[in-house]
Order: structure tokens, then sequence, then C-alpha cells
């Protein structure tokens, strides 16, 4: 698929309802996304991998993605239920229903059993709440069996040290500006963006 088709379809998902400031819920642009994962599967296709698992999926665009692009499977964690629905609704848009699996509950509690060759998320980067990431990063880590992809704000440093200290390659790749309209009550203008970096994470080969 053109990355210009695949931009164009991820933006015309059902839109992220976008009402939890404390779960900093903010979706994905269609044209970063689709930037983004055509890039991931031009390096290693995703038809190639046994699945994904897209962490905090929200509507699930980064999964449908993925979908998109050949994987042949691809399981969505989403702790808020009419989120959930909103993310049923875009997998049944794109008939994908027999590909996919939702998890409504917390990322904390996925365990050892979930393993998929390919992590894909956008989690909470903590600016409402320090840390908010580290449950993903700490499920991504369970979850994962070669790779986890990571989209985080472009000043995050924290991502580098924490891959070395679990034992994955870690490799700063991508950066884009992320369109960020105002969502939230602190949010002081209509429509901004912010700087995103994306992060290809490995584990070394044995």
């Amino acid at each position: 698929m053109r990355m210009r088709k695949l931009a164009m379809t991820l933006s015309q998902l059902p839109r992220h309802p976008l009402k939890d400031a404390a779960l900093e819920q903010y979706g994905t642009d269609g044209e970063v996304a689709a930037k983004w994962v055509a890039s991931i599967d031009m390096k290693k296709p995703f038809e190639e991998v046994d699945g994904v698992i897209d962490l905090g999926a929200g509507n699930g665009i980064l999964g449908i993605a993925a979908l998109l692009l050949g994987a042949p499977h691809a399981v969505f964690v989403e702790i808020d239920y009419e989120v959930c629905e909103v993310l049923q609704e875009s997998i049944k848009s794109m008939g994908f229903n027999d590909r996919c699996r939702i998890i409504n509950g917390d990322v904390s509690d996925l365990g050892d059993e979930l393993v998929h060759d390919v992590v894909i998320m956008n989690p909470p980067w903590g600016r409402q709440t320090p840390k908010a990431d580290r449950p993903f990063l700490l499920a991504a880590n369970r979850c994962a069996r070669s790779t986890i992809h990571l989209l985080h704000g472009r000043g995050a440093a924290h991502i580098d040290p924490w891959a070395e200290e679990n034992g994955w390659i870690s490799n700063r790749w991508m950066e884009a500006d992320l369109p960020l309209p105002a969502t939230y009550a602190h949010h002081s203008r209509k429509r901004g963006s912010t700087e995103a970096a994306m992060w290809w994470l490995e584990r070394p080969a044995r």
C-alpha cells in the first residue's frame, strides 16, 4: 500500500473520544503513523512476523497500520471501555475482525503468556503523571519476542538507558512533529504540535 493511501485510510478511522487527561489520551496523527509504520515495514516487513501487540491502542491506528501492511494478527490492549468500542468500530470498518483480538484492561496485568514478535505503542509520555510510561515499557518487555517500536517525546532521555538495562539494543531512528489539537482544559492554544521521536528496540542476536 502506498504511503499516501495508508495515511488517508488511517486518518479516516473513527476518532478517539479523548476524554481522560489523567490517562494522557491523545490520538496519533494519521500521516505520522503512516510514515512511521511504513518505514518500519520497509526495513522489516510486517508480513514476516507472527503478529503485533498494540499497547494503549486507542482507536487502533498503529495496529491497524501494521495489519494493512501485512501483519497476520494484532492484539490491541486498551484500558478504557468506551475507547474499546471505538476500537472495535475501527477494526470492523477495515474488515479485520478475524485477524484481531481486543483486551480491555490495564497493560500492567498482561502476563508472559501474551507474546508476539512485535510490540508497537505510543504510551503516555508522563507529562500529567510522572513515569506514566513505565507500565507500558515493562509490559512491552514481557510481551515482545524480538522488537519494540516506541513513539515518545523527543526529549525522553530514559529510553536508551532503560533499553540497555533490560537487554535491548536501542536505536532512535525517526523524529516527527506530532499535531496536537486542543483537547483538554490545560491546553492554551487551539492547535499546536509536540516534538516526538520513534525508537526501534531489538533483542540482541544469540
